[in-house]
């Protein structure tokens, strides 16, 4: 299954849902004949994501392909929106850590145009680069999003225009703030928490303005992906689903040792057969960081 059907996925399986009984037992709408499943392992940073989806075969791919109408423009957007989070928070842990930055960049004055605030940024980050060249620091790495009411006319709308910065550390917050020359800018030290720089990335990845969602460096290390194929009846999968959500830290730490259990969900659907399970972890910290 790639990540086109798995909008086809989205009833959460809670302990406490009337519809498990069911749901174990019984085959959904468009059953799937003999499938495996894959285990799709995303390692960035000290983030790592498991996903156990569904294997489809030839002769399935038909059958999912009819589900896949179920999806409307809503859902589809709706998905889009949470694999950018999830791509936006992979890339940030990959890359960032407490010793980095994050910066809100505004204007004084009336805001400009959108080739001029693009401008803006170019000549920003050119500053940044030479000044990290002088002071034979680590090649500057960023990520930038603009946020703002530009109207389809050209003009601004009511949310006044602002730039959201994520670069890496070496330079003093008083040094970024004031090379920022073009009005007020407020730099942090990042602050990841369990789920590392998530919460950051979905308030981010949220603007799509301009028809990017974000503009990055090229030197960001990218996520790491390996996948892993299991024979495993959808009965049996279905049986484990029920029982993972409360055995899932146990398993989980079992399977990957050197991470923590964070967070587990499970999804089912009204239209297909199978389970989709995503569970977050995060490196253990040795004793000496």
């Amino acid at each position: 299954m790639s990540w086109s059907y798995e909008g086809l996925f989205e009833r959460e399986l809670h302990g406490q849902d009337p519809d498990l009984l069911w749901w174990k037992n019984e085959s959904c709408s468009i059953p799937i004949g003999r499938m495996g499943y894959r285990r799709r392992t995303t390692m960035a940073g000290p983030r790592l994501e498991c996903e156990i989806y569904p294997a489809w075969g030839k002769s399935d791919t038909g059958r999912a392909r009819a589900a896949k109408q179920n999806i409307t423009p809503t859902k589809q957007k709706r998905l889009n929106d949470k694999r950018a989070m999830r791509h936006l928070a992979q890339l940030m842990d990959a890359n960032f850590t407490d010793r980095d930055i994050h910066m809100t960049l505004t204007y004084r004055g009336d805001p400009p145009m959108l080739d001029e605030a693009r401008k803006d940024m170019r000549n920003y980050i050119g500053k940044l680069k030479r000044y990290r060249e002088k002071a034979a620091l680590d090649p500057l790495k960023y990520i930038w999003v603009m946020e703002g009411g530009w109207e389809s006319t050209g003009g601004f709308g009511k949310q006044r225009l602002h730039i959201h910065m994520i670069t890496n550390g070496g330079i003093s917050r008083e040094d970024l703030e004031a090379m920022w020359q073009r009005g007020y800018a407020n730099a942090d030290r990042l602050q990841p928490n369990e789920k590392g720089l998530e919460e950051l990335a979905a308030y981010i990845s949220k603007q799509r303005q301009y028809g990017r969602r974000w503009c990055a460096s090229r030197n960001l290390k990218q996520p790491k992906t390996r996948r892993a194929d299991a024979h495993a009846s959808n009965s049996y999968v279905k049986r484990f689903a029920m029982d993972f959500g409360v055995q899932a830290k146990e398993h989980m730490e079992k399977l990957y040792p050197k991470y923590q259990f964070v967070d587990c969900k499970i999804y089912y659907s009204d239209v297909i057969d199978g389970v989709y399970i995503r569970v977050l972890m995060r490196k253990r910290r040795r004793q000496d960081e």
